[in-house]
């Protein structure tokens, strides 16, 4: 079982090679959704300007999801949900349908986009025992990491979830009469992402959150080892915390964007208003943190939320769930109660929707 053939390099979300001219070159998409480097069709398409010669051998293509769930049930083809189908670019979520018309005109080689079914539904069952699962096991199609975590952890309506994670995002539910505009903004911060049965979340989504953190950490441990000496990350890294803990307040202002953002590329990260009096590691690691937060706020404030009905804000996500000056600085930012739970993220969350739906 499992023996990869012809299996080209993982791409994932984080790949940065389409740049903005790149992108503004492309065939708009009949989509609600902008473009962005990391798409999947992006991505292919980077390759037909600058290596056609190595979309020649594959016949099929998929998220690292839709892969695995592919060799679960020993299918010759992948299947996509709607939820990772919007995530690629080129898919409307309207018609469920990816915009073939404009890809082929473009030279697309629409061969290898696979077939679309709704999130949520059973893609097969297991086709050999697989540590201890059994034969005939249903598999569900791969789902959008986002939408997973909101599943966990969203009780109400009236709830938004803030998950921080390698990134973040702030999510709230829209009514199930909401539909999305025709075509997308690519200036907006705000996204709407399909999420179950018809319905959509408004996703304000940061390519800004946790790596930001371990980004800093990573620059700490390299400092070090320069200076001669050397203190694995680990340690590094709860110093810093413990160090912020003990620094309640500060006046030195980080803007975290270090990896940019989709609506805002050039947009890099920055620090103001240094002072001598504030170049600790305790004054640097909180305002890290509070940065972070106050960046995801710039892209969905405060008010948009309780104008929208929200009651409550749901925090998950291994960065926020780890970090106790990021909550403190969330619990700041939110003229709303927040609340953690417990074992909220998105592998939870995949368990419970097909759990339910099975």
């Amino acid at each position: 079982m499992f023996q990869p053939i012809d299996v080209s390099p993982l791409i994932t979300w984080q790949d940065g090679r389409c740049t903005r001219e790149f992108l503004s070159s492309l065939p708009l998409p009949d989509s609600h959704l902008s473009l962005a480097t990391g798409f999947g069709c992006t991505t292919v398409f980077w390759y037909l300007k600058h290596r056609p010669d190595f979309l020649t051998p594959f016949t099929a293509a998929g998220t690292i999801q839709d892969y695995v769930v592919t060799m679960l049930c020993g299918q010759e083809r992948p299947m996509m949900s709607v939820q990772n189908a919007a995530s690629w670019g080129y898919f409307n979520t309207k018609a469920n349908e990816w915009n073939e018309e404009i890809l082929r005109k473009a030279g697309f080689p629409v061969r290898l986009l696979p077939r679309v079914v709704e999130s949520g539904s059973i893609a097969g069952e297991t086709s050999s025992e697989w540590h201890g699962v059994p034969v005939h096991t249903p598999v569900g199609v791969a789902l959008g990491d986002c939408q997973c975590s909101v599943y966990s952890c969203m009780v109400e309506k009236t709830d938004a979830v803030l998950n921080v994670s390698t990134s973040a995002q702030l999510t709230f539910a829209l009514p199930p009469t909401f539909q999305p505009p025709q075509r997308p903004d690519p200036s907006s911060p705000l996204s709407y992402f399909p999420y179950f049965d018809g319905c959509y979340l408004a996703v304000a989504a940061s390519l800004n959150g946790g790596n930001v953190l371990a980004t800093f950490v990573g620059m700490l441990t390299e400092w070090i080892r320069e200076l001669g000496l050397d203190i694995n990350s680990s340690s590094i890294y709860t110093q810093s915390i413990q160090a912020a803990l003990n620094q309640h307040r500060t006046d030195l202002l980080i803007s975290p964007t270090i990896f940019g953002e989709r609506h805002a590329p050039d947009h890099l990260g920055s620090a103001s208003s240094i002072s001598a009096a504030n170049v600790s590691l305790g004054h640097m690691t909180r305002a890290l943190c509070r940065g972070i937060v106050q960046n995801l706020l710039s892209m969905l404030p405060p008010r948009r939320l309780q104008e929208s009905g929200v009651q409550r804000i749901m925090g998950s996500g291994n960065a926020l769930s780890r970090n106790e000056v990021l909550k403190q600085e969330v619990e700041k930012a939110f003229p709303l109660p927040v609340v953690y739970g417990k074992d909220v993220d998105s592998a939870v969350g995949v368990a419970m929707i097909l759990s339910d739906r099975i």
